[in-house]
């Protein structure tokens, strides 16, 4: 009965949303959890919706030839005739191709038309690209497609196979999604790109305290400093604004006649996709999520550090995080499509910032233990580098067995570090404080327009000698 219901208020406010664009996720309409595309056969008078043969016309210099395939060396748009759908805030579609694509959907929410761009990954092989739509914060729901042009970027032509499309409603997630084990409990903030935004120890006791105007945080923190605990649930990663966390973040092409520098800092900025955001804390396009209970997968796009929300960048994040043997696992792919030049540079992989009361940078190299007690800001300490032979480094508080917490890149030796603000940290809460501690894997490689780029870290805690401990237990 209650199904029979639903299935009837959906109805009639789809028909309404023909009137109006509001949002509608508040409505009793079934959320979808599996998004699957069904496969069959492009012609140019047919293509599969939501597995049912929809009538199309497709406008474009092209020819179809006899493997399905699209073959054009300019924009080919497919337009949907009548293409009612119900509510959608997300979209997949399935394709080959042998050029690196930039797409654009045409939907409508209500009666007014929304254009949003896309990318496609070149691929000889069938893959499935998915996205949100652009309100899907803001629970916007599409209902109809209009139309999907595509246009080649990588080569002069494109080859390209459409093998379907499907449209989900899918439930609007919070803002900050959470995976937790034993030893961790993890979060991702999901108007900020993904970014890592939450590690708190579930086993160590770790607790603030503020002592003379100064927070200090460590495991039993009350006891060894005599003091009232502030905090018993303390954030490690410090998530003050869009440039903190720990994301990745990319350096391209400078000022040229490709690409106009904007303003950071009185420096003219190179191109600086940034998972977070940008330097105004606006956001990045949250693209793609999925959610188990063993790990937490995200897409983004990146706004460009140095410019306005507006000069969105053309590329795509994502990272898978999981928790694993006292360690957080994350792997991160980055992939352009904004055509720039390529260039040779350094790049932080990942940017990583902390918590300032863990200020001691700590690292091991010839079998020695190395600690930095008075870094300060990197660029007034002239961007000083560590090499870590064991392929970790950490920032841990100001005694010998203080608590920390650390970073581990395999087969990588050279670390950034800084302290911002040192000692300032007055707060209950030191991860929304300004002071930081930052660390950056600091590798020299070509930035390069259409060619992924991978790597995985690993997060851990304890004192020095117990996050080594766990960084020597990877294989």
């Amino acid at each position: 009965m209650f199904e029979a219901l639903r299935s009837f208020i959906c109805m009639v406010l789809s028909f309404l949303m023909g009137f109006s664009t509001f949002p509608v996720s508040f409505f009793p309409c079934k959320n979808q959890t599996d998004f699957v595309i069904e496969a069959g056969a492009f012609t140019e008078n047919e293509f599969l919706l939501n597995g049912e043969k929809t009538a199309i016309s497709v406008d474009g210099n092209y020819i179809l030839d006899e493997n399905g395939y699209l073959v054009a060396d300019e924009k080919v748009t497919v337009n949907f005739t009548d293409a009612y759908c119900g509510w959608f805030n997300y979209y997949g579609i399935e394709y080959s191709s042998d050029s690196a694509i930039k797409g654009t959907i045409s939907y409508n929410a209500g009666v007014k038309e929304i254009k949003e761009d896309f990318f496609l990954e070149k691929s000889a092989d069938e893959k499935q690209f998915f996205s949100f739509i652009d309100g899907y914060f803001k629970s916007v729901k599409g209902n109809k497609i209009n139309s999907i042009t595509f246009q080649p970027l990588e080569n002069e032509s494109m080859k390209i196979k459409l093998s379907g499309i499907a449209v989900f409603n899918r439930e609007v997630a919070a803002e900050e999604v959470f995976l937790s084990d034993e030893n961790y409990k993890i979060g991702v903030n999901l108007v900020w790109g993904g970014a890592l935004s939450y590690l708190e120890d579930l086993n160590s006791s770790v607790q603030a305290v503020i002592v003379d105007g100064r927070t200090y945080v460590d495991s039993n923190a009350a006891e060894k400093y005599s003091a009232k605990s502030v905090n018993n649930n303390v954030n490690l990663i410090n998530a003050n604004d869009t440039g903190r966390l720990v994301q990745q973040s990319y350096y391209g092409i400078g000022n040229s006649e490709q690409y106009e520098s904007a303003i950071y800092n009185d420096t003219l900025w190179n191109y600086n996709p940034v998972q977070g955001g940008n330097q105004y804390n606006e956001s990045s396009k949250i693209v793609d999520l999925r959610i188990d209970e063993n790990s937490i997968y995200i897409k983004c796009r990146p706004l460009d550090w140095a410019k306005s929300a507006e000069y969105i960048t053309p590329s795509y994040m994502e990272a898978t995080y999981s928790l694993e043997n006292s360690l957080v696992f994350v792997s991160c792919r980055f992939v352009d499509f904004s055509g720039y030049d390529a260039v040779y540079t350094t790049q932080e992989m990942p940017a990583f910032y902390c918590i300032e009361p863990f200020n001691s940078f700590v690292y091991y190299n010839g079998g020695e233990l190395h600690r930095e007690d008075n870094l300060i800001f990197w660029p007034d300490a002239g961007y000083p580098n560590f090499t870590s032979d064991e392929h970790w480094a950490a920032f841990v508080g100001e005694n010998e067995d203080s608590f920390g917490i650390g970073l581990y890149a395999p087969n990588e030796i050279n670390f950034l570090a800084g302290v911002y603000a040192r000692e300032k940290t007055n707060s209950a809460n030191p991860a929304k404080a300004a002071p930081t501690s930052y660390i950056a894997l600091v590798k020299y490689m070509t930035f390069e327009s259409f060619k992924p780029i991978e790597y995985d870290f690993c997060l851990t805690t304890g004192n020095t000698e117990e996050i080594r401990a766990n960084f020597s237990s990877i294989e």
